[in-house]
């Protein structure tokens, strides 16, 4: 069975053309694919719909801040809302742009296995003892391939790359290649396309629109909850930028500036690891309009049926 897939970077507008297409197909159901949305408590910041369409949207709100949530989770409980959504009559669209969740639920990721607390801790402690760099230079001698697409500084894929080699003995990029996974459902990739400039550009002003709707007060919330950059879904972009300005080690100018421009990077990234994505991304230009989208998206609709 094809399952349509919105996929787009950040601020393409997949949260728009979702709610265009629940307009005129009420019976879609959609699952997202989002790193961030999972999390309570976050709303301006990761941009989560609006309040009275949130019963259209599954895997938005199922976790606190300061729980994990792997890509094998996402794939778990996206099944789980594939099977409800077509048992009840609904049509499962997934909608979102975590290359990794995706790649999870149609492709798979190996179960890594259970971390020794002592591995943890020793790795943590080397973490605030050598610092990020050092523990990056020995993932690239260790497991050149993870460390080749990971961001230096991503200090919690390092850790877990790192944490599986000392469990295991074996990189952990040799292990994931050993994951097998039957899936009935194959992913039809629908990618909201828009140039660089016009992306780009609504990445700054989607930031200047979180600012006049409050995000720092939501950051404020956050903290005064108890939750800070410890905990990996608040060392995002935006949130940790604003924290980071909270704590004066930022002017807030400042901290909007390395937020977009983090935002950009970001974007860029998703864009280049969807190359991985099997079958490949049908991008569709929506810089004049969504109506080729959703002629695309409903042609779909009717083969399937």
């Amino acid at each position: 069975m094809k399952i349509p897939v919105i996929f787009g970077p950040t601020a393409s507008g997949k949260t728009a053309i979702a709610e265009e297409l629940l307009k005129r197909h009420p019976e879609i159901q959609f699952i997202v694919a989002d790193s961030r949305k999972i999390y309570k408590y976050m709303d301006i910041g990761t941009n989560k719909p609006p309040f009275h369409l949130r019963k259209h949207f599954s895997l938005i709100d199922i976790r606190d801040p300061d729980e994990y949530f792997s890509a094998a989770d996402f794939s778990r409980e996206a099944e789980k809302e594939i099977r409800k959504a077509l048992s009840s009559g609904k049509v499962p669209v997934i909608v979102g742009g975590t290359v990794l969740y995706l790649k999870a639920l149609f492709e798979g990721l190996f179960e890594a296995p259970p971390i020794d607390r002592e591995i943890r801790q020793m790795l943590r402690e080397k973490l605030k003892t050598e610092g990020i760099r050092k523990l990056y230079q020995k993932l690239k001698e260790v497991d050149p391939e993870t460390a080749g697409r990971v961001h230096p500084n991503d200090w919690f894929r390092i850790l877990r790359a790192l944490e599986v080699f000392y469990q295991t003995g074996s990189p952990i990029s040799r292990l994931q290649k050993r994951t097998v996974k039957k899936n009935p459902y194959v992913p039809l990739y629908l990618g909201v396309f828009r140039s660089r400039e016009n992306l780009y550009r609504r990445i700054n002003m989607r930031f200047d629109l979180w600012m006049e709707q409050g995000f720092l007060d939501e950051v404020k919330r956050l903290l005064a909850l108890g939750y800070d950059l410890s905990f990996p879904a608040l060392n995002t972009i935006g949130y940790k930028e604003l924290i980071l300005y909270l704590q004066s080690e930022l002017t807030l100018e400042k901290a909007v500036q390395i937020a977009k421009r983090r935002t950009r990077i970001l974007a860029r990234r998703q864009i280049y690891f969807s190359r991985s994505l099997k079958p490949p991304v049908k991008w569709i230009p929506v810089e004049e309009g969504l109506s080729e989208f959703i002629r695309v998206f409903e042609e779909h609709l009717e083969r399937a049926d």
